[in-house]
């Protein structure tokens, strides 16, 4: 009964994982606009294209202040208050652009651009400090080989929750579940020594992760685990 319910419970984190790195990929402001897509439907390319039409002209008709207010509501979407991060960046910039250099509602720009970028700079110190936390939090209380993979793959799942505010998707990798792969584009072997460096190495060590890698390939970091 033991083995079952790990199995069960495993097999549950695993088809988790996809659905999360979705919802987080949906949450940064990379979802299909209503326009495109119509009560879960997809649509005839030419009503599509002519839905797309629609969207543009009324985008293009909208007066400076609804862009400044829509801008204003695209800051606040997916916005994590408790940790300082998230918003619908590309929302942001789309209308905070579309306001004229000479209308008075410019003047307001700055200040969003400025947030965002106050954002972006805080996404990997929030990220750290989530990884901290969670490297206790999912750590398995027993040697079981299949207890250890369990919390391995647990504890992806919960640093992935960072892929709503641009870290990528993050996942295990290998049939033990024994590296952690980072989906993010920048991915390097310098972005991972600034993400997950040597004090979070050790942490990984723990759970018996043998590295941290790059989804690119362009990088990993040893934990010293033998494979």
């Amino acid at each position: 009964m033991g083995t079952v319910r790990r199995v069960l419970t495993i097999g549950a984190v695993v088809l988790g994982l996809p659905a999360a790195c979705l919802g987080g990929l949906l949450a940064y402001g990379r979802a299909l606009s209503d326009a495109q897509v119509a009560e879960g439907r997809l649509l005839p390319p030419e009503e599509t294209r002519a839905r797309v039409a629609e969207f543009e002209r009324r985008f293009a008709a909208m007066p400076p202040a609804e862009h400044l207010a829509a801008a204003r509501l695209a800051l606040d979407a997916g916005f994590d208050r408790a940790r300082g991060v998230g918003g619908d960046f590309a929302g942001v910039e789309r209308h905070a652009r579309a306001i004229p250099a000479g209308a008075p509602e410019h003047a307001a720009t700055e200040a969003l651009f400025g947030e965002i970028a106050r954002r972006q700079a805080a996404v990997v110190p929030a990220f750290q400090r989530a990884f901290d936390a969670a490297l206790p939090e999912h750590r398995a209380d027993d040697d079981d080989p299949w207890a250890r993979r369990a919390a391995r793959i647990r504890f992806a799942a919960a640093v992935g929750a960072f892929s709503a505010y641009g870290m990528g998707c993050v996942h295990t990798e290998d049939a033990w579940a024994r590296a952690l792969r980072f989906d993010h584009g920048d991915c390097d072997r310098a972005w991972l020594a600034r993400v997950v460096g040597p004090g979070r190495l050790a942490g990984l060590r723990a759970y018996g992760f043998v590295e941290a890698r790059c989804g690119n390939r362009r990088g990993a970091l040893a934990t010293g685990v033998s494979p």
